[in-house]
């Protein structure tokens, strides 16, 4: 099959260390010489952060590697869910397709193959809202036994290294849990938790101001539209912001052993996937114990 590569979107802050181990490992895919690299580069908060986002733009300026890198800097903090609902839109209204990574995720080198693959097999396919790169490891999620496909479909996007295509995109209204008063809603509360406990809780922060997270609102999308997300069976993402540096995570030291050492470097895309009841049950249950946890911490 042959396709035009989408682009890559970086979205990058002030963490030179990490923005550096991306772009190289983003460089090293198969492909990444055909892909455009479009980096959004958000301002900085104060004084405290300037320095760190005066050296990231300046790694990204000299990154070599793609066929066409873009920088585009912005004059204000914006955060995260705006520059993302920015720059996706604009961009995916240009090439039709996006790939979307963010500064502290470190890619197998098929990540671009698995992700153009998907994006290339599933742009028409009615039930998929999105493609995913990233999958909990084996310790936290089992994987279901004789499970022998490269993808299937999850009611929840992740938001690690992910994809989708114009017209999907644009279909998704980012109000429409307001919209349903979600909050006085309980069949609606239930139903999103089969995604896993804690998005019920994450989007009622967010209609509440406590929270400010496109991604809860793009896996309640998936939720209402009755639409999944193309997840692999192992992941193409090793997540290396857990060390303190990040503005919405705390430090944890169990995400530095997770690997990419099993993700298919040639996969497979049936023109049906599956929805795995097994597998979907095991993901869900990995981020119930973590909601549960969370709460009982406080945090």
């Amino acid at each position: 099959m042959s396709f035009d590569p989408a682009p890559i979107l970086l979205f990058v802050y002030r963490r030179p260390v990490h923005t550096r181990k991306t772009l190289q490992a983003l460089a090293k895919n198969k492909g990444a010489a055909a892909s455009e690299l479009v980096i959004y580069s958000d301002g900085a908060r104060g004084e405290a952060d300037a320095k760190g986002v005066a050296e990231v733009r300046g790694l990204c300026a000299a990154v070599k590697g793609f066929a066409k890198t873009t920088l585009i800097p912005r004059e204000e903090n914006v955060g995260l869910a705006a520059n993302i609902l920015q720059g996706v839109g604009e961009q995916v209204a240009r090439h039709g397709r996006v790939i979307v990574m963010e500064d502290d995720l470190r890619p197998h080198p098929s990540f671009l193959t698995f992700m153009n693959g998907a994006l290339s097999a599933y742009e028409t396919h009615p039930r998929i809202l999105s493609v995913s790169g990233y999958l909990p490891p084996r310790w936290k999620v089992p994987r279901p036994k004789n499970f022998g496909a490269d993808v299937w479909l999850n009611p929840r996007n992740m938001s690690w290294g992910w994809g989708t295509w114009q017209e999907k995109w644009q279909s998704v209204d980012w109000e429409q849990a307001q919209k349903d008063n979600f909050a006085a809603r309980q069949d609606l509360q239930a139903g999103f938790a089969h995604g896993g406990a804690d998005l019920p809780k994450m989007l009622m922060d967010q209609l509440a101001g406590k929270l400010d997270s496109w991604s809860v609102r793009f896996s309640y999308a998936h939720y209402r539209s009755e639409r999944f997300s193309l997840l692999p069976a192992e992941s193409y993402i090793k997540p290396i912001g857990f060390d303190g540096s990040g503005m919405h995570c705390r430090p944890n030291p169990l995400r530095w052993i997770e690997s990419t050492r099993q993700a298919c470097k040639s996969p497979v895309f049936p023109e049906h996937p599956e929805v795995d009841q097994d597998f979907n049950r095991a993901l869900r249950k990995s981020f119930d114990r973590h909601h549960r946890l969370a709460e009982r911490l406080g945090i």
